[in-house]
């Protein structure tokens, strides 16, 4: 018998919700749309952050690697003209 009602307040319970979700569903909707939302933009603000740090990284590895390339041809003629200094 208790596992009867158990199971009836179990049935009731999940027609309530059933109700309350079918009352308030287009602003759960709406909340769940608010919510995407705001993850896009947060998601948009992260790629622009990480495109922005590419760019520079690039620029800074273009930057060393002609440093490297300017030192290597600095020493090289340096040690032509017989200049081990």
């Amino acid at each position: 018998m208790f596992k009867t009602l158990s199971t009836l307040l179990a049935a009731s319970n999940a027609r309530a919700e059933d109700r309350v979700r079918d009352a308030f569903a287009v602003e759960l909707i709406d909340q769940k749309i608010r919510e995407a939302d705001n993850a896009l933009k947060a998601a948009k603000g992260t790629l622009a952050g990480l495109i922005q740090r590419q760019r520079s990284e690039t620029r800074s590895h273009d930057a060393l690697k002609n440093r490297i390339t300017d030192m290597t041809d600095r020493a090289r003629a340096a040690l032509t003209a017989g200049n081990e200094a």
